[in-house]
């Protein structure tokens, strides 16, 4: 009878063990609306904020900027408005050449310039009569008042001395040509000019045959048509030609010295030049 009492009160205690495990509630869920979250995370982005600006800081005061310097974004001025004109614009233009290139040469060195120094449309046709000189001067007092804008001051200029020859007239004036005193670099810049103006291209083997040909011939003497491939090539050698030219030339001209191991085109006998021996040599140089 007594364990049976005792066995009873462990069941007791046990029942009411487990009545009391069971009597502890759960921790309900945390819910939160969606203003406490977006103050979360603004509160999050403004430590985070925070934080960065006193790393800069820190990083500014380690390069000797000064701990009390503040970080600050640096302010883009605009830039300042233009007020520029044409008045130092060195190009001229006096319409007497009357040549396409001419005009197009002077259209684009004050293209440049107006570009380079940021001139307006409106200032540039008001300063084009200070570019103007002799018989273009007077054409364009007699056309300005009719031109309203800067592209159609360059479309009258144009028309008036940039008319294009017609091909045969340009061959013509290629042909009829040569070479005489002029230097060959300036004559070969010349007639490459020339056949630019041809409504079309010429092929490069073309434009060098043509400028070869009409080139003189103590030139074409020492120098073959086979020893250059390009127009620029023809200018260098054809430059070096002349100038060894010239230096023979200046050399007949100095009496020579007496000297037994080098020859003399000059009588021994007379101290005058032999005229015949200079002639000859002089044939033979040319």
């Amino acid at each position: 009878m007594p364990p049976r009492k005792i066995r009873q009160q462990t069941d007791d205690n046990s029942d009411s063990g487990d009545e009391k495990v069971d009597a502890v509630p759960s921790p309900a869920p945390v819910l939160m609306s969606g203003d406490q979250l977006s103050s979360l995370l603004a509160a999050f982005s403004k430590s985070q904020a925070e934080a960065n600006r006193q790393l800069v800081e820190s990083l500014w005061a380690s390069h000797g900027l000064g701990s009390g310097s503040k970080f600050t974004t640096p302010i883009v001025s605009p830039s300042p408005t233009p007020t520029s004109n044409m008045a130092k614009c060195t190009a001229r233009f006096d319409g007497v050449a009357r040549h396409p290139e001419a005009v197009e040469a002077f259209i684009d060195s004050v293209e440049v310039y107006k570009e380079c120094a940021c001139v307006s449309d409106d200032i540039a046709l008001r300063g084009l009569p200070m570019l103007m000189e002799g018989e273009a001067a007077i054409w364009w007092r007699g056309v300005r008042n009719e031109v309203s804008s800067w592209p159609d001051a360059l479309k009258r200029l144009r028309a008036m001395y940039g008319v294009p020859r017609p091909a045969h007239k340009v061959f013509r004036d290629v042909f009829s040509s040569e070479q005489g005193d002029e230097l060959a670099d300036s004559f070969i810049v010349r007639i490459r000019a020339m056949l630019s103006r041809l409504p079309y291209q010429l092929p490069e083997e073309a434009r060098l045959d043509i400028i070869y040909g009409l080139l003189h011939k103590r030139i074409r003497k020492r120098l073959p048509r086979d020893g250059v491939s390009d127009i620029e090539t023809l200018i260098e050698k054809s430059r070096m030609v002349e100038e060894s030219l010239v230096e023979c030339t200046a050399a007949l001209n100095i009496p020579p010295q007496p000297h037994k191991s080098l020859p003399t085109v000059f009588s021994e006998r007379s101290s005058a030049p032999d005229v015949t021996s200079i002639h000859i040599v002089m044939i033979n140089i040319l």
